[in-house]
């Protein structure tokens, strides 16, 4: 090989390894995330600029600067001091992380089932509010995330099965059979 050819497999080999880098930096800081306000000491929703991250990774420097946050507009020229909990621990700032935290070891309110490890794909559980008439069932998707704290202290867990099978109950009403438990059928003969 010629001395040419091994300074341009070099300079590429270099180059890669900034784009792994800065691949990887993207990646980690995608995602809806929630974090304690400073200025309001409460829960709030926000996004981080994952290109400004990865860019900033690629200088040795994940910086990390919002793109968005429950509080703004009316907030929107805010110190971004809650930047410092996502750089100290990006992983369990994530909504998801924190809902898989919730929802480990929990079983289900419904079915009393020990409910699965949550997953990015298939059904979601839910979360069921016995205080509310009718008990309300929501998914986490119809929950903003800033509010995810306060919910943990107010709902309980619901697998999702039950969460399926109680929703296409409210959607469909008039196509459901309610059925007795073997427990039932046995105490009525």
């Amino acid at each position: 090989m010629t001395t040419q050819l091994l300074i341009v497999l070099f300079i590429g080999l270099v180059v890669a390894a900034y784009v792994v880098i800065a691949l990887t930096s993207y990646v980690r800081m995608r995602g809806t995330r929630i974090v304690i306000c400073p200025e309001t000491e409460r829960a709030a929703a926000v996004t981080v600029d994952a290109g400004h991250a990865a860019l900033g990774a690629m200088r040795e420097h994940a910086d990390v600067k919002l793109a968005s946050c429950s509080r703004w507009p009316e907030r929107q020229g805010c110190a971004q001091a809650c930047a410092a909990q996502i750089e100290g621990n990006p992983k369990q700032t994530l909504a998801f992380e924190i809902l898989k935290q919730w929802y480990a070891g929990k079983h289900c309110a419904v079915c009393r089932r020990a409910i699965p490890p949550l997953e990015h794909t298939g059904p979601k559980p839910g979360l069921l509010n016995l205080s509310s008439p009718g008990h309300e069932l929501l998914t986490w998707e119809e929950i903003p995330a800033e509010n995810l704290p306060v919910m943990f202290q107010t709902h309980l867990p619901v697998c999702s099965h039950c969460q399926v099978a109680e929703s296409f109950r409210r959607q469909f009403p008039d196509l459901v059979i309610d059925r007795p438990s073997p427990e039932e059928r046995t105490r009525v003969h």
